[in-house]
C-alpha cells in the first residue's frame, strides 16, 4: 500500500483530466494506494485505474467513475451518494457499509463484491453483475434491479418477473421487503397491496414464495458479514 499526498494526488487528477479532454496529460494510476479519508467529491475518475486502493470512509459524493477499474477496492463506509459507476469494474470490491444513495451503477462488474449493510437506496442497477455479491443487510428501497445479474448473491431473492415486471426480496433491519416493478414494500404490505387484484395472481405467487423463504430463514438466519 502507497501513500499519495495532497499534492500529489491533485496534479494526478489534473493530469487525468488532461487525459479525458485529450489534451495530453495521463490516465490516472492510482493502484494500490492509501487515500483513507480522501476527499474526492466531484472529482472525475472516468476510465482511472484504482485497483485494490484503500478508501475507507473516503467522500465521493457525486464523483465520476465510469469505466473505472476499482477491482478488489475497499470502500468501507465511504461515501459514494449520486455517484456516476456506470460499466466500473467493481468485482471482489469491499463496499460494506458504503453509501451508494441514488448512485448509477448501471452494467457495473460487481461479481463476488461485499455490498452487506450498504445503502442502494433509489441507486440504478440496470444490468448491473450482481453474480455471488453479498447484499446481507443492504437496503434496497427504490433501487432499480431490471436485468441485474443475481445468480448465487446472498441477502436477496431473485422473484423473476412475474406479470413482466422484475420482483425482488431482501430484508431490511431483519424484515423481509420486496420490490416488484417500481413499487417496494414491506413484504407484509405487499401481500395486502396484491392480495385482492385478480389479475395479480403471478405476483401474488411469486410473494407467497418469498414468504416461504422468509420464514425458513426466520428460522435459520444468515450470520451477516462484517
Amino acid at each position: 500500500m502507497r501513500d499519495i499526498s495532497t499534492e500529489a494526488l491533485v496534479e494526478i487528477l489534473s493530469n487525468h483530466a488532461a487525459w479525458l479532454k485529450g489534451e495530453g496529460g495521463e490516465r490516472a494510476d492510482l493502484t494500490d494506494a492509501n487515500l483513507t479519508r480522501a476527499y474526492l467529491s466531484d472529482a472525475d475518475l472516468s476510465g482511472a485505474n484504482l485497483s485494490g486502493v484503500n478508501l475507507t470512509d473516503a467522500n465521493l459524493t457525486s464523483a465520476y467513475l465510469s469505466d473505472a477499474n476499482l477491482s478488489g477496492v475497499n470502500l468501507t463506509d465511504a461515501n459514494l451518494t449520486s455517484a456516476y459507476l456506470s460499466d466500473a469494474n467493481l468485482s471482489g470490491a469491499n463496499l460494506s457499509g458504503v453509501n451508494l444513495t441514488g448512485a448509477d451503477l448501471s452494467r457495473a462488474n460487481l461479481r463476488g463484491a461485499n455490498l452487506s449493510r450498504a445503502y442502494l437506496t433509489g441507486a440504478n442497477l440496470v444490468v448491473a453483475d450482481l453474480y455471488d455479491a453479498n447484499l446481507t443487510a443492504a437496503d434496497l428501497t427504490a433501487a432499480d434491479l431490471c436485468d441485474a445479474r443475481l445468480n448465487g448473491a446472498k441477502g436477496v431473492v431473485d422473484l423473476g418477473h412475474p406479470d413482466g415486471w422484475r420482483a425482488v426480496g431482501w430484508w431490511k433491519d431483519g424484515k423481509p421487503w420486496v420490490r416488484v416493478g417500481c413499487r417496494t414494500k414491506s413484504l407484509s404490505h405487499a401481500l395486502d397491496y396484491w392480495s385482492d387484484k385478480a389479475d395479480r395472481r403471478v405476483v401474488m405467487a411469486a410473494l407467497d414464495y418469498f414468504e416461504a423463504v422468509a420464514a425458513i430463514r426466520a428460522e435459520t438466519p444468515e450470520t451477516e458479514a462484517a
